[in-house]
């Protein structure tokens, strides 16, 4: 079991028991020769130093001592020791699992145990949101608990999250989705936070000159004042003119009607962030959805996070015709008094 974990997992994290304020679960990655070790914050509770225990066979040991904690309950350690030697892959390009969440029905939860050996528990997904999935064990041998917090879950052979917590009278686990976590830590390493891998990227012009999108038609939320009306945001001039409501009532929904009475293969979007002070007013997690009806009729095609430090984000997914597109806010990054972007563009397909 040990050998086919191990292959499963060759590209992706390896993964580690951890001993610290508690004991739980670590994903081990590599960065520029160095290897780090991923795990819920309340496993570390207020130590700086943890033990790991590699799962492969001869149980590897490790240090682990704590760089930095970040929201959503995650802490990365730098790693240290005979362990080090069978860290996982490079933290990379942020993975792209729309396309598989949208299908997987089920999944493993693969844990170390304090000798080295793997665990793995068969659990049903019952929901996928943007932010975690929950997660249902198959039958009584696969039931979760306290101490495996930090347990990597795949579908498809493919890492989805993190096991966060268990809910100790229903037993079902709740996980971090794996392109949240790795969008939350890039930025530590001097990384853009979100970076779609090349062969889920489409051929889209990713200049300012060809905007498909054409008028902003629906809004859930009033502007702060006539200034700052929703149409800003399909306006040539962005900075000049920007799209501001109050942080409340979330989801906050946008829709954008492409031009002409048909439908548009299209392919990508761009929020535009640039002119909105303080930074705290940007959007933080938000979903595109496409329709190619007059109402109703939404798909989902994408969900991500806009960091404080990006200019704008490029959003893109699998080519599909479309009449609306719609961008709906889930959360902000703090600011009591708006919440606001500069525009919106739809690139043309090259």
């Amino acid at each position: 079991m040990i050998c086919i974990a191990g292959r499963a997992l060759a590209a992706g994290p390896a993964q580690a028991y951890l001993r610290a304020g508690e004991h739980g679960q670590a994903l081990l990655m590599s960065r520029l020769g160095e290897c780090y070790a991923v795990t819920p914050k309340h496993v570390i509770a207020d130590e700086l130093f943890a033990t790991l225990v590699g799962g492969s066979p001869g149980a590897p040991q490790g240090d682990g001592d704590l760089l930095q904690t970040f929201g959503y309950d995650l802490s990365i350690l730098r790693a240290s020791g005979e362990l080090t030697r069978q860290c996982g892959g490079a933290l990379t390009a942020v993975p792209a699992l729309g396309q598989l969440l949208a299908t997987a029905d089920s999944g493993v939860v693969t844990s170390v145990n304090g000798d080295g050996s793997i665990s793995r528990r068969s659990v049903t997904l019952t929901d996928v949101g943007l932010i975690y999935l929950r997660l249902r064990p198959r039958s009584m041998d696969d039931q979760l608990f306290k101490g495996l917090s930090g347990s990597l879950v795949l579908a498809d052979q493919q890492p989805i999250g993190i096991l966060m917590s268990v809910d100790p009278e229903t037993g079902e686990g709740r996980a971090l989705r794996y392109d949240r976590a790795i969008e939350i830590l890039r930025p530590f390493f001097g990384l853009p936070a979100s970076v779609v891998r090349e062969e889920e990227k489409s051929t889209v012009d990713t200049g300012s000159g060809s905007n498909m999108a054409g008028e902003v038609v629906e809004w859930s939320a009033p502007p702060l004042s006539a200034e700052y009306r929703a149409a800003n945001l399909v306006d040539p001039r962005e900075t000049e003119t920007i799209w501001l409501v109050r942080p409340e009532g979330f989801p906050i929904e946008l829709v954008v009607a492409l031009p002409g009475d048909k439908a548009h293969v299209v392919s990508a979007l761009r929020l535009v962030g640039n002119g909105v002070e303080p930074k705290t007013r940007l959007p933080r997690d938000f979903e595109i959805l496409v329709s190619n009806a007059d109402t109703g009729g939404w798909i989902p095609v994408r969900s991500g996070s806009y960091f404080k430090n990006e200019a704008d984000k490029l959003v893109e997914f699998a080519p599909v015709r479309a009449r609306r597109i719609m961008l709906r806010i889930y959360s902000h990054w703090g600011d009591t008094e708006a919440i606001g972007l500069s525009g919106i563009e739809i690139p043309a397909l090259q």
